[in-house]
């Protein structure tokens, strides 16, 4: 659960970097991804507590899944095969996307 978390968030970060014209954008597209993330991965506001349409949405996000996969891990539990594919999932698709679009200058 664990290096799917990483693999997906680090092709997220990565097409971010791939696709940013300068570091300034690289920083702003990367903050405009992150704090939706980290809502509706529960940081905020227990995801228990928002509305089913929030959860059903969380559910599909990176961090909404690793904290789901992560969290079954910590108490023993093998994880539910949805998160782990939906970060195989990012992690396949912003991989590409990172590969297809990043340069050297």
């Amino acid at each position: 659960a664990i290096a799917l978390c990483v693999a997906a968030l680090f092709a997220i970060g990565l097409s971010i970097a791939a696709l940013a014209r300068t570091a300034g954008a690289a920083r702003g597209l990367m903050a405009a991804a992150l704090y939706p993330m980290l809502f509706f991965s529960g940081l905020y506001f227990p995801v228990q507590l928002m509305p089913t349409v929030i959860q059903d949405i969380s559910k599909y996000t990176p961090l909404g899944a690793a904290v789901q996969a992560i969290g079954d891990t910590w108490v023993g539990q093998f994880p539910p095969t949805q998160p782990l594919l939906v970060l195989a999932g990012y992690a396949v698709v912003f991989g590409f996307l990172a590969k297809r679009y990043f340069r050297w200058e």
